[in-house]
């Protein structure tokens, strides 16, 4: 496939002799990221880091394993509880939103030590949809150097994910942030991905707009997440 292609020329031009450290989850976002970087640099200089916490079902432990073994990798597990809950317990936090945010952005750090000590460069997994959206974590999920799949809708890492042969565990899992017990990406947003993507499409490519709910939604997520695409707000020009 030419799109494959164009993501591993893009991924070899930015990383050059660099290593690249990516966060894997046994999800379809971070699974595709990593099999296109294993057809674009030696896996030598892949640090691929798996970050589990006490609500990480088995199901990403065995896709995880699963995954790396079949594209001849190795990865690193760090489980992330200890810190997460040393903020927990220092904040006093209970909302439960924020401590999920808290668990990205530990994610977020461990990833850019592994780069620091490593000279690497941290992957993103991010997809169109997310970007679009807003559904990622500023300086959590967010934070990273490159990211290889942020011009491709949902739709689009599916179509791939089954020309890269990522496992069908993976492909039909419930897309997940992982950040509370339960949670799924579309049960949050209340809209299938097949919806978000189309109704996306429509607003940002084909420029059509409708007075259905459904857009009217979608578009405050995009307004109200504005300050997650761009640079910090400033006076500087």
């Amino acid at each position: 496939m030419q799109e494959i292609e164009r993501i591993s020329d893009f991924l070899r031009k930015i990383l050059q002799d660099k290593n690249a450290v990516i966060g894997i989850s046994g999800g379809i976002d971070s699974s595709v990221t990593l099999a296109l970087l294993a057809r674009s640099i030696p896996k030598e200089r892949i640090i691929a880091v798996f970050m589990p916490d006490r609500n990480t079902p088995q199901s990403d432990y065995d896709d995880v394993k699963k995954l790396t073994e079949g594209l001849g990798l190795t990865y690193r597990q760090v489980r992330i509880d200890p810190m997460v809950d040393s903020f927990v317990e220092t904040l006093a936090a209970t909302d439960r939103s924020a401590i999920g945010n808290i668990k990205s952005r530990t994610r977020m750090i461990i990833l850019y030590y592994f780069a620091n000590i490593s000279k690497g460069l941290v992957i993103g997994t991010t997809n169109r949809t997310e970007l679009l959206l807003g559904y990622f974590t500023k300086y959590g999920d967010g934070g990273c150097d490159v990211e290889p799949i942020e011009h491709l809708y949902k739709r689009d890492v599916y179509a791939i994910a089954g020309i890269l042969g990522i496992p069908e565990s993976i492909i039909k899992k419930k897309p997940t942030a992982g950040l509370w017990e339960g949670q799924t990406d579309e049960g949050e947003i209340g809209l299938s991905y097949n919806e978000m993507d189309e109704i996306l499409m429509d607003i940002f490519d084909r420029g059509t707009f409708t007075e259905k709910p459904e857009y009217k939604k979608i578009m405050e997520m995009h307004r109200s997440s504005d300050h997650k695409r761009t640079m910090p707000y400033s006076l500087e020009k």
